[in-house]
């Protein structure tokens, strides 16, 4: 089942992710990034390190998971964008392309 895990970048969407991976699902993970510019903004830095959604995904894969993709979506402001990706109108390659960091 093609599965969209919206803030899969958090605390509670990343394990979910990595949990519906691992049952075989083809998971995009649509996610703005803001915990981490709130780190950044606030300049504090996390009880527990966190890498970069990249260096998640890589290490995701080489542990053998099945590969999840990533799209960098502000949902709050890009709702038709979510939309169309979500409706299958918009091609998943440019919705990669435009948003950014990509996996």
């Amino acid at each position: 089942m093609k599965v969209l895990v919206l803030g899969g970048d958090g605390f509670c969407g990343w394990p979910c992710a990595v949990n519906l991976a691992d049952q075989g699902h083809d998971v995009l993970i649509v996610d703005d990034l803001s915990r981490r510019k709130i780190d950044i903004d606030l300049e504090v830095e996390s009880l527990t390190p966190i890498v970069s959604i990249g260096e998640r995904l890589k290490a995701w894969e080489e542990t053998g998971g099945k590969p999840m993709r990533f799209v960098h979506m502000d949902i709050a402001h890009e709702y038709q964008r979510l939309l169309d990706l979500m409706l299958g109108n918009f091609h998943l390659q440019v919705a990669l392309r435009d948003g950014g960091a990509t996996m």
